[in-house]
């Protein structure tokens, strides 16, 4: 499809539908599959715990893919680097689904991210590309919607597909979901970015706005804070189907409903947040996201230490670690993006990969710890939790108060 778009003239619903399921792919691929983590590694590798660096790697490609994407549909335009990527997503689907070893799987996990990564990245950029401020903002409430409904939706799917049919088949159903996103891709979406206002590649521009936002003191801590954040959550992400499963004996296809519960608490924040950020400011919001991740992460790890409360002694600290991040995640992206409005893609970016990165480092260490108790995941969230609290209060905090006095 050649037409350009010049000017908005409206929402389409269709194609905010079309962009929110580009924006979720990534998550599906995580969330769906997360059930069948404990078959898979019985599978492939039993016993070996190699099964959470699937999800490592997802992350890793994620991150990688991140930094990539942006710039490069800037340069040669939307809707050809968005079609390489889901083709790129649909194929590694495939290899999924007939791996036959543990390394091909974490190496198809791989390729599979960096194919999904082009669906968010690029369904955002779109959105700036061909609505108005007022418009744009409602596109873009439509995809966070997507982010907060498939975590709600995927895991319970994949349960269900994994008991039918097994775990292989949870990959071709996502393969089947890139494809159907990749035909109205083709059919329903033009090119959003005009020739004349596409931007070369520059790799030493690059490098240097890098290393001008890593040189801000409130932004290197507004990203730290957030990625251990969110690190408590991957964290989660890759040892709860072992802990609820295996060691609490939650069956495949109800693990999506204590996995839901999380969603719906940061749900929840997210809003309350929308409502106090005005009366509070961004900073304090942090502050307090940060008290209650921290609160939420040393809980959990005292009661899966002491057996207090089994298997409502993970879930209700989890609900709290996870929440908080209503409160974190937005809150922490403002505050890197506000000192650079010129840079806040390249900014944006940064702070998507500092999380993925940090997040497939806690898979990794959670494949490497385990040992079939929740103990290392009590250790690992409740040490990332107050990780991301330190960083507020060492480097965020500091900076803040440096400014007011410099004011």
């Amino acid at each position: 499809m050649s037409g350009e778009i010049s000017k908005p003239l409206g929402i389409p619903r269709g194609l905010t539908v079309i962009l929110g399921a580009l924006a979720a792919l990534g998550a599906a691929a995580i969330d769906m599959y997360l059930p069948s983590l404990p078959m898979i590694e019985t599978d492939l590798s039993p016993g070996s715990g190699q099964a959470q660096f699937t999800l490592s790697a997802f992350f890793v490609g994620l991150g990688i893919g991140q930094l990539f994407y942006g710039p490069a549909s800037d340069a040669f335009g939307r809707r050809r680097v968005l079609m390489g990527g889901i083709i790129l997503y649909c194929v590694a689907s495939l290899a999924c689904a007939f791996a036959g070893s543990m390394e091909q799987l974490i190496a198809a996990r791989f390729i599979q991210a960096l194919g999904a990564a082009s669906g968010g990245v690029i369904a955002r950029a779109m959105v700036r590309d061909m609505f108005a401020l007022n418009e744009a903002a409602r596109a873009q409430s439509f995809i966070a919607l997507a982010f907060s409904v498939t975590p709600l939706l995927a895991p319970n799917i994949g349960g269900y597909i994994l008991i039918a049919f097994g775990w292989r088949a949870i990959f071709l159903v996502l393969c089947g979901f890139g494809a159907v996103c990749l035909f109205m891709l083709v059919t329903r979406v033009p090119e959003t970015l005009a020739p004349e206002r596409r931007t070369p590649l520059r790799f030493l521009s690059l490098l240097r706005s890098y290393r001008l936002i890593l040189s801000q003191r409130r932004s290197v801590g507004c990203i730290l804070t957030g990625a251990f954040g969110f690190a408590g959550m991957f964290t989660f992400f890759a040892a709860s189907p072992f802990v609820y499963i295996e060691v609490y004996r939650i069956p495949y296809q109800h693990y999506g409903l204590l996995f839901g519960m999380n969603v719906l608490g940061i749900m929840a924040t997210n809003y309350i947040n929308t409502r106090l950020v005005i009366q509070k400011g961004a900073m304090a919001m942090l502050r307090i996201g940060s008290m209650l991740s921290a609160l939420g992460g040393v809980l959990l790890f005292v009661c899966i230490t002491f057996e207090i409360g089994g298997l409502a002694g993970v879930v209700a600290p989890m609900m709290l670690v996870v929440g908080s991040l209503g409160f974190i995640g937005a809150n922490a992206i403002a505050g890197a993006l506000e000192p650079f409005p010129t840079l806040a893609g390249t900014t944006a970016s940064l702070f998507g990969f500092s999380q993925m990165m940090l997040g497939a480092l806690m898979g990794g260490i959670v494949g490497l710890t385990h040992d079939g108790t929740p103990l290392p995941m009590g250790i690992l969230i409740g040490t990332t939790c107050v990780l991301g609290l330190l960083c507020y209060l060492l480097i965020v905090r500091p900076a803040d108060n440096a400014a007011v006095d410099l004011a």
